[in-house]
């Protein structure tokens, strides 16, 4: 499973890319080799008009830090920085500037610049400036990556349909899809950074909060059903820890919990009527084993249940006749239309000599049960004795 709050090693792995701009062609060059020397694998890039700069971010330049000298004519720094602010709002912009004031240095923190550096004389100030590139470009990679991943998982468990929502490591909430909006009854704008105890206090001193706690206590996944009156639902939890926090994927099995409490109360009904049945009733498989007897046949046959479900319906055991007495053949017996021709059999009469060696006249009726498909699943035989009609 894809765990959702984990955000694992999405930092691209690819060299530092550099725009250094400054109207001092003398300084571009110096920068290029001391630069080089401290970012080795790094790439750089430069111009001496901040307006021209501009233009190749806008066109075909794709950087990860900008360093930007201050004082450069036509456009200062803080110009430049509002120009590329309005079109990479993140992009890390470092102020590399000899304009060393408190005001300036204000100003440019005001105006949203990454990081403010004074020039200084010799080459270690590359050194320092180097640094402060990866430190940045190592802050905005991480960040570019993960809101990467976020909206990936957002797009992701957006079509998941089940409801889903995400919780930290402190039980506050990071996500919650569409369905789970639906469910909570609340937007996840509501639900994020907020506590889930908090939020929904009735799961408090619930099962909902011992199966959580247990599953980031044993950093097992848990499954339970759980009714949360609140919401007058009845939920299938599938919850998922890990060190960060708790997935947990959920649905709403109200309606089908009816249901299957409907057909429980079915099949006992069901099951009340065969057992309690004035006919005998046999249940066999589409290859005619029989796999079911009710009380009333065991009474009629005279054999066990058991013994009755290690027989087919053809077997030779079974000592039939014809109204008259005379003895049937296998392909005689009144059951065969049913396998042979899919046939519905209807009061067939027939003679049974049961193991006490009394004969008796019965009538039997069997009916063909198929599958979605079409398929022979099973026969349904009534059994009735008529011996003294």
């Amino acid at each position: 499973m894809i765990d959702f709050l984990t955000l694992g090693n999405l930092t691209e792995n690819a060299p530092i890319r550099v725009l250094h701009v400054d109207d001092d062609p003398a300084r571009i060059r110096l920068s290029t080799t001391l630069l080089g020397r401290y970012l080795p694998d790094a790439e750089i890039y430069t111009e001496t008009d901040p307006m021209v700069a501009r233009d190749r971010l806008d066109a075909d330049l794709s950087v990860d830090c900008i360093v930007s000298d201050f004082d450069m004519g036509t456009m200062d720094g803080l110009d430049f920085l509002e120009a590329v602010r309005e079109r990479f709002s993140n992009l890390p912009f470092i102020l590399f500037t000899g304009k060393g004031s408190e005001e300036i240095a204000s100003e440019a923190i005001s105006a949203g610049v990454t990081d403010y550096l004074q020039k200084s004389g010799g080459a270690d100030q590359y050194a320092v400036l180097a640094n402060r590139i990866e430190n940045v470009v190592g802050q905005y990679r991480a960040e570019r990556a993960a809101t990467m991943y976020q909206r990936r998982m957002k797009t992701v468990y957006e079509r998941v349909t089940d409801a889903f929502f995400a919780l930290d490591a402190d039980w506050r909430f990071t996500f919650v899809n569409g369905r789970g909006e639906e469910l909570l009854n609340k937007n996840e704008a509501e639900l994020v950074g907020k506590s889930v105890w908090n939020e929904f206090p009735d799961a408090v001193n619930s099962q909902f909060e011992d199966e959580y706690r247990e599953a980031m206590e044993s950093q097992q996944p848990t499954t339970f059903e759980a009714y949360f009156d609140p919401l007058e639902t009845l939920f299938e939890v599938h919850a998922y820890p890990s060190e960060e926090g708790l997935s947990v994927f959920f649905r709403d099995i109200t309606a089908e919990d009816r249901m299957r409490k409907e057909h429980r109360r079915e099949k006992e009904l069901l099951e009340r009527v065969f057992e309690t049945s004035p006919v005998g009733i046999l249940v066999l498989d589409d290859e005619g084993a029989i796999t079911r007897a009710n009380n009333r046949a065991v009474e009629l046959l005279e054999i066990t249940e058991e013994e009755i479900t290690n027989r087919s319906y053809n077997s030779s055991q079974w000592e039939l006749t014809d109204e008259n007495g005379n003895t049937l053949t296998q392909d005689e017996y009144p059951v065969r239309p049913a396998f042979e021709r899919d046939e519905l059999v209807r009061n067939e009469r027939f003679g049974y000599e049961n193991p006490s060696g009394e004969w008796g006249l019965y009538s039997l009726s069997a009916a063909p049960i198929h599958t979605e498909d079409g398929e022979l699943e099973r026969v349904v035989i009534t059994v009735e004795d008529i011996s003294d009609a």
